[in-house]
């Protein structure tokens, strides 16, 4: 149960939390910390001195790269300009004159000496100073003659074609030679770059190696801590899963709540108590241990309370049987035992008998005293079964038996038991497959009967099964069958309708003063749905609900009185009437019968037969009587087979009556005329007067 450890099955293993290292570390030098962050500050400075240097050398790259293609872009300038001047007059001859001076003066001032600082090496060495000597000629050339051009302009000189010609040509030789300069400059500032970015390289290898190094020192003791409190904490999460697999094997073999063995071992130890038996000879014998309405404890104290009581009986079942026989708990409220080593075919009914007495003695759970029974069958080997399976099956079958026997007993099996199980088995199929397809199945109908009127005034609609192979067959028979499969639910499903729908037939051929009654099951009320089927049902056919009667047993009321009050209540509301089945056989008191909401008692026909031969039976059929009139109810004596039945229970008070005296159950057709004509009356000698049924 929640909240609750079985003895003998470990606590599930929780796992270890994360690592998480909280201990303080030993104390470090102070002077190794100052080293450390000392050379972290001299890398720093070197690095930022030598990269700003690096940076200072990029501008001057720079500038001459930029300084040598300006005089490329003037040098062609000046071609040009000196070009126009030669072919151009008047106007024209002024402005060219003055471009050109203009682009001699940039050129003149744009010249750069591309001389390498101090301290640096220059890696074009010689070569830039050699490529600038192999230019300065053409550029003085250029210069001079783009003057010496500008200067006959001005003084009105006629312009020599072959000047134009020659500026334009040491033009392009100087360009090219500037060309060469610039790409020797570009090379060497892409040599500085990579240089550059060695340095950084190298300096942030350095740095990163310090850091770890730092760090090395700084955390390896904790690294160490660490490691041992890891190397803990690995143990103890050994141990917790070394204590999850001991507790999922146990699961794997043992019932939790109970600490038996489950089906699994129950199977192993069944199958080699076999192989024993085969060895050494002796019987094995087996019991198939079923609690008795134990759903009815469950559905009205709860499955905690159940719980409880299971493991009550667990240590019942042990302390009845040797330490060397096996109990099981195989699911809910079945258990199974092993004996081992019998001789005698009554053994094993002596030990059901001891277990049977020890289980029927009362409980105490939680203050409450509740009792219960255990059907049992028994299976032996090598009697019964040849194998463990065959063995279950047969001491399964016997169990039924024991049920179907009164309950609170045990049962040999026999080959007879395996026939009628299998009887019963196809019965349900049959059952079903009849639901299914609706066939098969119908309701016959026994008329209410007041003696005093000899008017019919309803009718309890009852379900027969008209087997395609077994013939007609009697509720006995299959409504049991129903009650202990869900079968009974769509079964009740469906007389409710098809009631209501034969007494909208009956009202609609002018039989209107007519009421039909339907047994409910403690199924179909613990269910839920039930006013909730009612409701379509009346909707469906179209009837008053007051013309509805539905009939519950003593017992199914009392089962869980909350919730059967509660649905009385809500099928008043909508006129149903309720009908006690039965009543008598029970254990319902005055307290309980004034809370719940009746309109009829149906006297049970146990005192109905013993009423005329035993005048005690007699005065508590008068006492059952008083009572239904002091609440306000009808009263049927059902079940009534004779005139001088009649004639005692009509002199007792009551005036309502069923059984085969008026009539069998019979089809609607058949029911019809009675419905019409009534009965012959009974003359009482003092009739007391009753509100009308309906």
């Amino acid at each position: 149960m929640d909240g609750e450890h079985t003895p003998g099955v470990p606590e599930t293993a929780v796992p270890p939390e994360p690592l998480a290292f909280s201990g303080s570390l030993p104390p470090r030098p102070a002077g190794r910390y100052v080293v450390g962050l000392t050379m972290l500050a001299l890398v720093s400075i070197i690095a930022t001195f030598l990269v700003s240097y690096a940076l200072g050398h990029q501008r001057r790259d720079a500038s001459e790269l930029s300084a040598a293609a300006g005089q490329i872009l003037l040098s062609r300038r000046v071609a040009d300009t000196a070009r126009q001047l030669a072919s151009a007059s008047g106007g024209a001859a002024d402005t060219a004159a003055a471009d050109l001076a203009h682009a001699l003066d940039q050129l003149i001032a744009d010249q750069i000496p591309f001389q390498p600082d101090d301290g640096v090496v220059d890696t074009a060495g010689g070569d830039l100073e050699g490529l600038r000597d192999a230019v300065l000629p053409d550029y003085e050339r250029v210069v001079g003659l783009g003057e010496v051009m500008v200067a006959a302009h001005d003084a009105g000189e006629p312009i020599d074609p072959g000047d134009a010609v020659a500026v334009e040509t040491a033009s392009n030789r100087y360009a090219a030679g500037m060309g060469a300069i610039v790409s020797r400059l570009g090379g060497d500032a892409e040599s500085r770059v990579a240089m550059l970015r060695n340095v950084v390289f190298g300096f942030l290898v350095l740095t990163i190696m310090l850091l770890i190094a730092e760090g090395l020192f700084l955390f390896r003791p904790a690294a160490r801590a660490m490691r041992r409190e890891w190397r803990i904490r690995d143990r103890e999460y050994e141990a917790a899963r070394e204590e999850d697999r001991r507790r999922m094997n146990y699961v794997a073999r043992f019932d939790p709540l109970t600490g038996l063995i489950n089906r699994v071992l129950f199977g192993d130890r069944l199958h080699n108590a076999i192989i024993r038996s085969q060895r050494d000879g002796g019987l094995v014998a087996l019991m198939f241990v079923d609690l008795d309405q134990f759903k009815t404890i469950n559905d009205r104290f709860g499955h905690s309370i159940g719980d409880e009581l299971l493991q009550q009986v667990a240590r019942r079942l042990v302390s009845s049987v040797r330490a060397t026989d096996s109990v099981a708990r195989i699911g809910g409220d079945e258990f199974t035992v092993i004996l081992e080593g019998g001789q005698r075919v009554e053994d094993a009914g002596q030990v059901a008998t001891k277990i049977l007495r020890t289980l029927e003695e009362p409980y105490r759970v939680r203050d409450r005293e509740l009792q219960v029974t255990a059907s049992i069958g028994i299976a032996l080997y090598p009697i019964d079964g040849d194998d463990a399976d065959a063995l279950l099956r047969d001491a399964d079958i016997a169990m039924y038996s024991a049920k179907a026997a009164g309950m609170n007993t045990y049962q040999y099996f026999t080959p007879e038991l395996r026939q009628r199980t299998s009887e019963r088995l196809h019965l349900i199929d049959g059952l079903r497959r009849a639901l299914e397809v609706d066939d098969g199945l119908m309701l016959v109908y026994q008329p209410w009967v007041d003696v005093g009127t000899g008017t019919v005034l309803g009718v309890e609609a009852l379900a027969r099964w008209d087997h395609p192979e077994h013939g007609l067959v009697l509720p006995e028979r299959f409504v049991s069958v129903a009650e202990e499969t869900d079968l009974i639910l769509p079964l009740g499903e469906w007389a409710l309708f098809e009631g209501c729908r034969q007494l909208a037939e009956w009202h609609r051929a002018g039989i209107d003063d007519l009421a039909v009654s339907l047994n409910i099951s403690i199924r179909q009320l613990q269910r839920g749905n039930l006013v909730e089927i009612v409701e379509q049902a009346l909707a469906g056919s179209g009837i008053d609900g007051s013309r509805l009667c539905l009939e519950f047993k003593e017992e199914t009321l009392l089962t869980d009185s909350t919730l059967a009050r509660r649905t009385l209540e809500r099928l008043r509301e909508r006129g149903v009437r309720v009908v006690i089945d039965n009543f008598g056989s029970g254990y319902s008191s005055f307290r309980e019968l004034k809370d719940l909401p009746l309109d009829i008692l149906k006297i049970d026909r146990s005192f109905v037969d013993e009423a005329t031969t035993r005048p005690a039976t007699a005065s508590l059929s008068a006492a059952i009587i008083g009572l239904g009139h002091s609440l306000g109810v009808d009263v049927i004596a059902e079940g009534v087979e004779s005139r001088e039945q009649v004639d005692l229970f009509a002199q007792l008070g009551c005036e309502l009556f069923q059984g085969f005296y008026f009539s069998r159950p019979m089809p609607p057709m058949r029911l019809r005329p009675l419905l019409a004509h009534g009965v012959e009356t009974v003359d009482v000698a003092t009739p007391k007067p009753r509100p009308p049924v309906g």
